[in-house]
């Protein structure tokens, strides 16, 4: 069994028979620290696995990282005496058995280094371990949920954090645009406990926190041909189909939840209709229509309303370097001279953060070795987002026919580097995060990994033509390039 591999056969059994065992066995223990990752899944996650033990009066410490390396070990053993990493820590296997086995417990959906080598391991969640994909039909914050759910079955409320983990990872990036596999036992869950309402609708970013024009200006997945970044043709399209943009009465900006359902299926069709018009690939305009979930007890005009915005409010968090305010919302902060105050702001950070992004990239292009595209931001866009904004070139900027990697730099000099991949393509054979991991083997310097479709590496920077060129024969040999 090779790196990245899952084992087989599915054993959906085995891997609820750990979580329960391991569960009994963390309630024998105290003195916690829950190490988490600081993207939407990351934090989602960590948020679930520290309420779950503070229910059960167990003492917990945290610790968010942007990314788990070597040096993190002594801040981390300082915290406490047991130690959970959560959304991380399979590809950091190795390392973390020789500093704390004895008292690690991992919960995490990436690939290992070594996949019989991982199972070896007791306390180690991954259902990639199990046959489960990671990567499509259960994140960190899944399993972290079905873990809280062995140590108390009254922590069914902590569902819609998994479906805020789901989203932020993209889990719903499929073919039917909805979640799939163990996330439907817990959307089953969140549904039956009354705290989702899920429905087959547009799926564009903001339904319902921002006013019709916004909701179409600031589309960037996907992006939409002489809508997105214009505000005036936005405009003009909506009146066109008669949609109204205010309340008569109120004289209150509309959102698109606020619309009747046959002014919905207007102004759905007629996207459609122009991204077609527009050349849009196919598979992106299907992306249109999805799976929504609505969070029936978060405040009606609220961005934690719809799990993708409340995904998105936890990813601007993390990656604008404030990952505490999203696990305080996390843990219910709704406090608007709070940190759901700030963290309303943060939102809006990142959305022009990203906006700026996409106009980098349309001003600088793109470039294309024979396996891959790739661009360097060079210091232009922080490495926490590039990897975001080379995802939401696909299908508007770029073609889905390659991966791309998105570079930037980190403060410590080192460069990041970002991968991202389709469904296709990890049907053609790409697994960005193997081929991330192998490098960090063959380059002194280099430590990356995550999954099939998106990964992430830190290289020194001397290195990185020596990187680009490993890797580009990688990806020729995943996808049969000649």
């Amino acid at each position: 069994m090779h790196y990245g591999e899952t084992l087989s056969p599915r054993d959906e059994n085995g891997f609820f028979v750990l979580i329960d065992e391991m569960s009994a066995e963390i309630k024998k223990r105290d003195d916690f620290v829950v190490v988490h990752h600081y993207d939407a899944d990351g934090i989602s996650s960590g948020a679930i696995v520290i309420k779950a033990l503070t229910r059960e009066g167990k003492k917990v410490s945290s610790l968010c990282l942007k990314q788990l390396y070597k040096e993190n070990i002594s801040q981390i053993r300082a915290l406490g005496k047991n130690y959970l990493f959560v959304d991380f820590g399979s590809g950091q296997l190795d390392y973390l058995l020789k500093e704390f086995d004895g008292n690690l417990f991992i919960i995490d959906h990436h690939q290992s280094i070594n996949t019989e080598e991982a199972k070896k391991f007791k306390w180690h969640a991954n259902p990639l371990l199990f046959g489960i994909d990671g990567g499509k039909e259960l994140c960190g914050a899944g399993a972290a949920f079905f873990f809280a759910l062995a140590l108390n079955k009254k922590n069914t409320d902590l569902s819609q954090l998994a479906i805020v983990g789901a989203l932020g990872d993209m889990q719903d990036n499929n073919s039917s645009s909805s979640l799939v596999g163990l996330n439907r036992k817990i959307i089953e869950i969140a549904k039956e406990a009354k705290i989702v309402l899920v429905k087959r609708d547009l799926s564009l970013y903001g339904r319902i926190s921002r006013p019709l024009v916004s909701y179409l200006a600031y589309s960037s997945n996907p992006i939409l041909p002489d809508l997105t970044a214009n505000e005036d043709n936005c405009k003009a399209f909506l009146i066109g189909l008669g949609i109204p943009l205010k309340d008569d009465f109120t004289e209150r900006w509309l959102s698109y939840e606020d619309l009747s359902s046959e002014q919905k299926k207007i102004l759905s069709s007629a996207l459609i209709m122009h991204l077609a018009n527009a050349n849009v690939a196919e598979w992106k305009i299907k992306q249109l229509i999805g799976e929504t979930y609505t969070f029936l007890k978060e405040a009606e005009k609220s961005p934690l309303r719809d799990g993708k915005e409340f995904a998105t409010t936890l990813n601007a968090c993390g990656r604008h370097k404030k990952p505490e305010i999203g696990l305080a919302i996390c843990l219910g902060d709704r406090n608007p001279g709070g940190e759901y105050g700030n963290a309303i702001a943060m939102l809006d950070e990142h959305r022009a953060a990203l906006r700026k992004g996409i106009e980098f990239i349309q001003q600088h292009g793109i470039d294309e070795r024979k396996s891959f595209y790739f661009f360097d931001a060079g210091d232009a866009i922080e490495e926490s987002l590039v990897g975001i904004i080379a995802g939401m070139l696909y299908g508007s900027i770029i073609s889905e026919t390659k991966p791309i990697i998105a570079l930037a730099r980190n403060e410590d000099g080192t460069i990041k580097a970002s991968g991202r991949g389709t469904s296709e393509l990890v049907r053609r054979g790409l697994n960005i995060g193997k081929a991330l991991k192998e490098i960090g083997s063959e380059i002194e310097g280099v430590e990356g990994g995550g999954h099939k479709v998106a990964a992430g590496a830190r290289i020194p920077a001397e290195k990185i033509d020596e990187f680009l060129l490993i890797l580009e024969r990688k990806f020729e040999e995943q996808l049969g390039v000649q």
